[in-house]
């Protein structure tokens, strides 16, 4: 957990203790949206590790057709792109 953050009565344990906040888009697939990234930080858990790296808040971003994910302010928020936008299908993990 980055320095200076302390999580306090966590409703559940988080797959990677490198990324404060966990949060789906709100609706009726929010539990499958938050499946989701909370794998996508679990694989990604590692490999912040060995590069000291943290962030604040991992989300999920309405379908677009512009781009799958984007970062702001080196890695406060990152938002990624769950679903097709002209399907509405979940995107693969490949």
């Amino acid at each position: 957990m980055p320095l200076g953050i302390q999580r306090l009565n966590a409703h559940q344990t988080h797959p990677n203790d490198l990324i404060i906040f966990i949060k789906p888009l709100p609706g009726p697939t929010a539990p499958i949206a938050q499946d989701f990234l909370s794998r996508i930080a679990a694989i990604c858990k590692p490999i912040m590790s060995a590069a000291h790296l943290s962030v604040m808040t991992l989300e999920e971003y309405e379908p677009n057709r512009e781009f799958v994910g984007r970062n702001f302010n080196a890695g406060e928020i990152i938002q990624l792109v769950l679903k097709a936008p002209n399907t509405g299908r979940w995107l693969s993990f490949r």
